[in-house]
């Protein structure tokens, strides 16, 4: 059931576009999260809450990148399909989480974050953007 909003006076469906905006709006308040992003698997940017230093369109391209070489990668080794994937750096951790078929949900945690509480929340989201995406 899609969210209503009020428009000059009547109630109105929401967009797809302020559906993932409250999505990603909701991921942010987890907290530990620096920025998130929704990319598509062939790396373009979807939707993205991203610090100004950040090129969201480039990181897209990079997430949609990784995610296919583990992807990959889960296939040569016939381990099943990718459910998650974390890199580790010096001043976070990258999340990639699959939202359906054609969709990516990202997060860029701070250092020390809770990835566990992290993880549950994002593949929760990742089922609310694949449904909002129809199911893709």
């Amino acid at each position: 059931m899609r969210e209503m909003r009020i428009i000059w006076g009547k109630e109105m469906a929401k967009t797809k576009k302020e559906e993932l905006d409250d999505i990603l709006t909701a991921l942010m308040q987890v907290g530990q999260i620096k920025a998130c992003g929704i990319v598509s698997k062939e790396g373009l940017l979807i939707n993205s809450r991203t610090p100004p230093d950040v090129d969201a369109r480039i990181f897209s391209a990079l997430c949609s990148t990784i995610m296919g070489a583990a992807e990959a990668a889960s296939t040569q080794m016939t381990t099943g399909s990718v459910s998650q994937i974390s890199v580790k750096t010096e001043k976070g951790t990258i999340v990639l989480i699959p939202a359906g078929s054609k969709a990516i949900l990202t997060a860029l945690t701070e250092t020390e974050a809770q990835l566990g509480l992290i993880f549950v929340e994002m593949e929760s989201i990742a089922e609310q953007v694949n449904q909002i995406m129809g199911g893709m």
